[in-house]
């Protein structure tokens, strides 16, 4: 029997629900296969609606009793902790996947993402998970996702440009690019700089993959509480 790992988009369209899950089917293993929501929105980067989705994400975890793991594919790691409290299998991610395993395999880490907006959560983040030490410099190349996704040559050149200078000024040993679903420009800079680069999606599957076959029994931090809260008289 497949084990299966549901991807929880919080701001989905079908053409980043594709990319998400081509890029996990890039990792994962024969056993395993991806689920993954599609309550398309219009609007695929909107913070308001990524705030009050977190409901939705609820919801999609609740509703699903199919699923053995759950991925939340957003770098600020939104509604991971609020999940978690109610469901007792694994949950990861994006943003701590690709912290920790960089966390791993360096002692030094860059961060480089699409726009600036995200890095009070990040930076709450990496102190939350005590790898703000790591992390050796935070910037943004100000590029919205959905550009990201076409990969022009101008968005390729204002990424190498940053690349090239956080590894001349922070020198780190990893760099992680909060651009979802980017496997092969990860690749590709890999064999173009001799770094590590590191992708969420792929660094969360391949986490959440090990975490299904040490079947830990994970317990919930909260019971859900009773609607009959009314004291007998």
């Amino acid at each position: 029997m497949k084990n299966e790992i549901c991807i929880l988009n919080p701001y989905p369209s079908k053409k980043s629900n594709d990319k998400l899950k081509k890029t996990a089917l890039e990792v994962i293993s024969q056993n395993s296969r991806i689920f993954i929501n599609e309550d398309f929105v219009e609007d695929y980067f909107n913070y308001h609606h990524e705030t009050t989705s977190i409901s939705d994400l609820i919801k999609s975890v609740e509703n699903n009793h199919h699923s053995d793991a759950f991925i939340v594919t957003s770098y600020e790691d939104i509604g991971v902790e609020t999940i978690r409290k109610i469901t007792s299998k694994p949950i990861l991610g994006i943003g701590e996947a690709s912290f920790y395993t960089a966390n791993i395999i360096a002692n030094r880490f860059s961060i480089i993402t699409n726009i600036s907006q995200t890095h009070e959560a990040i930076k709450n983040n990496l102190v939350k998970y005590d790898l703000d030490h790591k992390c050796v410099s935070l910037k943004s190349i100000e590029v919205p996702i959905l550009d990201m996704e076409t990969m022009s040559k101008a968005n390729i050149k204002k990424l190498e440009h940053e690349i090239q200078r956080t590894i001349t000024e922070d020198r780190p040993e990893a760099i992680i690019i909060t651009s979802a679903g980017i496997s092969d420009l990860t690749k590709t800079l890999s064999d173009k700089y001799g770094l590590a680069f590191i992708e969420g999606v792929t660094a969360a599957t391949t986490l959440i993959e090990n975490l299904i076959k040490l079947n830990l029994k994970i317990k919930k931090f909260e019971i859900k509480p009773s609607r009959n809260l009314g004291i007998p008289i």
